[in-house]
């Protein structure tokens, strides 16, 4: 254990690895609350961010970085017994602070200055602070992260043109198939990238527009059919996205509903992976999963990338207010610590006076019985707080004749409210 809580990171993103490596450590809901308990039983704060490019995962603790770190890797081998936890990047301290607000800012997206990100940071928040195992640090790095991201797209170009997933997927799909405009679309998942999904489909004059949902109600802008009706929809449909959390289709039943080689796109925005990847060998298939829609281009790329020197700067600055912010937050703990050892050592006090005082109608105890009575607080204030003063001061002044070195006398004549040497 350390005197102060240190911060830890590990994560995976499309930068390291493959999409197929990333949706194998995909974690569960269940998963993550298994993570939060087992955190939260070792006394460990943690947040995990998993997306469709990445997974995050943030720690804080009162005991070495390297520490927390293994115990991120034991915890995630446990979960994957197959997969090898050492892939995964690591931060300690400033870094994992720095690497977060990159991420909540959109700069470690796939698609610079990507929307979806800031959202899935708030929600990974929200889920730990739920499961009781949000530390202090760890909130207030989490809620730094996100004033950052939410300036980012306030006050700079980092959103500007298709910066998010949902925009660069159907302009990908647009340029596969020469155009969405009459085409029959398909969005399978009603999640928040189908939504986003949705509303910028209505803007192309698709010919037909379906969501497949297994809980999503009647719709007037487009049709609503269910997870079971897909197979019957699919031969009649030009272009697929998928953004859910499970397979949706195989080469199999894709080779079924499009046997007569027409032109089709299919996008899969999920991790795991959606799409089976023989569905693109289909002949006139074009298939795009999560890690092509990177090198979409559009006409807002310029200015988003002209935007990253003032990004940085600002987390720059939100490193070093979150620093000052983490100062404060220790002393305030040690401050509290401090009261609690102190009302500690108060009761102590007053239950040893009690039990030597010869007048036991105040609070009379079995537990006295045999002990030698003797003046007690009622009857002499002073002995009592000569008592407690000698008890609260024993560990302080113990600290002070062994004080380390750094810890100058002026600074602990003004920790102890002492005058000036010369005063």
């Amino acid at each position: 254990m350390t005197d102060s809580t240190t911060l830890a990171g590990l994560w995976l993103d499309g930068d390291d690895c493959a999409v197929d490596i990333r949706e194998a450590w995909a974690l569960s809901a269940h998963e993550r609350a298994d993570l939060h308990q087992a955190a939260r039983a070792e006394g460990i704060g943690l947040c995990v961010v998993s997306t469709c490019f990445r997974i995050e995962v943030a720690l804080a603790g009162r005991r070495p970085a390297a520490e927390l770190l293994a115990w991120a890797r034991r915890r995630l081998a446990s979960l994957r017994p197959d997969l090898d936890p050492s892939e995964f990047r690591s931060a300690r301290g400033t870094g994992v602070a720095r690497h977060l607000f990159r991420v909540a800012a959109g700069l470690e997206s796939a698609v610079l200055g990507e929307a979806q990100i800031l959202g899935q940071v708030r929600r990974a928040r929200a889920e730990a602070e739920e499961a009781g195992a949000l530390a202090p640090e760890l909130r207030e790095t989490l809620d730094a992260a996100i004033r950052v991201g939410q300036w980012a797209r306030g006050a700079t170009d980092l959103g500007r043109g298709t910066a998010s997933t949902a925009s660069a997927a159907v302009q990908w799909a647009d340029a596969a198939i020469g155009g969405l405009a009459g085409r029959r679309v398909v969005v399978v998942g009603a999640g928040q990238i189908g939504r986003l999904l949705l509303t910028r489909l209505a803007a192309v004059e698709a010919a037909s527009l379906t969501l497949v949902s297994a809980h999503a109600p009647s719709h007037l802008g487009f049709e609503v059919v269910r997870p079971a009706d897909l197979a019957e929809v699919l031969p009649r449909t030009d272009v697929v996205f998928s953004a859910t959390d499970r397979s949706v289709l195989d080469a199999e039943i894709a080779r079924q509903a499009w046997a007569e080689g027409a032109p089709r796109a299919v996008v899969d925005l999920g991790v795991p992976r959606n799409v089976g990847a023989d569905v693109g060998a289909i002949e006139g298939v074009a298939l795009a999963d999560i890690d092509a829609l990177g090198a979409v281009v559009d006409a807002g790329l310029a200015a988003r990338q002209a935007a990253i020197p003032t990004v940085e700067a600002r987390i720059d600055q939100a490193v070093r207010e979150l620093d000052d912010a983490l100062v404060v937050l220790e002393r305030e703990r040690l401050v509290g610590d401090f009261r609690r050892r102190a009302e500690a050592i108060r009761q102590e006090t007053l239950s040893y006076v009690c039990s030597r005082c010869d007048d036991r109608t105040c609070a009379p105890s079995a537990s006295d019985a045999g002990v030698r009575p003797g003046p007690g607080p009622c009857s002499d204030p002073d002995g009592l707080t000569r008592t407690l003063t000698t008890r609260l001061l024993h560990d302080v002044t113990a600290a002070l004749r062994n004080r380390p070195e750094h810890a100058d006398d002026d600074t602990i004549r003004a920790l102890l409210s002492l005058p000036d040497a010369g005063g």
